[in-house]
């Protein structure tokens, strides 16, 4: 079949790698307690703002959805050390799937997260000062072609995350099922979903992500010493 080649992770960004992921893990279990809840029905958006608006002008409004934002700002980077750790076994090419598909994912569900970061609050404010003619933005942003964008998104790391499981699942150098539950809450990643829903998802990623990110410390604290006299590469011939 070829040869296959293993080689060591770089245990510093590794290291790196799992704080950007247990950070990004805690920052999405924060985000749904922080943000204010409200009904958001984009075919009624004249309502809609009357009802959201001084929710979505409020201090919890922004900072919840910077904490979001950087958030999935940070993922990438403890993606990209799932897959550096996942890569050294045999699963490189369900690692590298789970890594393709989370990296798109996290694209395509910026630009959605940015419009109601900055974007939305700026609409609310010249609602209640007495715009109430741009209440129409809202149906078009949220019935429009940027929210099949942020669906394919959420399909995008969905999948990914899935991928990211069977891996773990499968390598079982790390937990099995922390990787099941922060698969399991970054699949339900689900904005109309209830208050409710979405505090009990963020605290299945933060327990999926904070334990992920914790175990893979470990093993850059740990492996560097009992691996010091090894070769940094091995080859696997596989007849």
């Amino acid at each position: 079949m070829g040869d296959v080649t293993t080689q060591k992770p770089n245990w510093a960004r590794v290291r790196l790698g799992a704080l950007a992921l247990g950070l990004s893990a805690l920052l999405l279990t924060a985000f749904p307690l922080v943000r204010p809840f409200f009904p958001l029905d984009p075919r009624s958006p004249r309502e809609t703002l009357a009802v959201a608006s001084p929710s979505i002008t409020s201090a919890r409004w922004v900072v919840a959805h910077h904490l979001a934002m950087v958030a999935f700002v940070l993922l990438p980077f403890g993606m990209l050390a799932l897959y550096t750790y996942l890569r050294t076994g045999l699963r490189e090419p369900r690692a590298l799937r789970a890594l393709t598909w989370s990296l798109g994912g996290i694209a395509l569900i910026m630009p959605m997260l940015g419009f109601e970061t900055y974007v939305l609050p700026i609409l609310a404010t010249l609602y209640l000062a007495g715009t109430t003619g741009i209440s129409p933005v809202v149906g078009l942003i949220y019935l429009g072609p940027a929210i099949v964008v942020f669906l394919l998104g959420l399909l995008f790391l969905a999948i990914g995350v899935v991928y990211l499981a069977v891996a773990i699942w499968q390598d079982s150098r790390l937990p099995r099922w922390a990787g099941v539950l922060f698969a399991i809450g970054l699949a339900l990643w689900f904005p109309p979903f209830p208050r409710a829903v979405r505090i009990i998802d963020g605290f299945l990623i933060g327990l999926g992500g904070l334990w992920l990110a914790f175990s893979m410390w470990r093993a850059a604290e740990g492996t560097p010493r009992n691996v010091s006299n090894t070769n940094p590469s091995t080859a696997l011939h596989l007849r």
